[in-house]
């Protein structure tokens, strides 16, 4: 019969079923404060006393990112002046927000909510060129 433990159990985010070895998340896990955790599993038959044998392993456990950010605007407010004789076409703004999330999770897409009811202005959806 085996015994299972963690001898480091990432600062308690993880444990072991002494039975089976199955390891069992303790913590909720956020990928932007840990991407990953270093634990180390034992082994020990149940011999018992000095005739116990026992083994241990690392186990490196990687945090996939969720889409859990909401993107944030390099500005609270953005504010242009634009003469009423620019060439249609011409950029006049561009709107810039960023994620803490990774890969497709932290990509942006940009749309108008209001204040375009006229369709005089347009936004490029990837870059929030305007």
């Amino acid at each position: 019969k085996i015994v299972y433990s963690l001898v480091d159990s990432g600062g308690g985010v993880f444990s072991a079923d002494p039975s089976s070895g199955v390891v069992i998340l303790e913590k909720p896990l956020d990928r932007e404060v840990q991407d990953s955790y270093q634990i180390r599993i034992k082994a020990t038959d149940r011999a018992g006393g000095e005739g116990s044998l026992s083994t241990e392993v690392d186990l490196t456990i990687m945090v996939l990112d969720v889409n859990d950010n909401p993107p944030v605007f390099q500005k609270q407010d953005y504010a242009v002046t634009v003469p009423e004789d620019v060439t249609v076409g011409t950029e006049v703004l561009r709107v810039f927000a960023t994620s803490s999330d990774i890969g497709v999770n932290s990509e942006i897409y940009y749309r108008f909510l209001s204040g375009n009811e006229l369709g005089k202005f347009s936004i490029d959806d990837s870059t929030g060129k305007m």
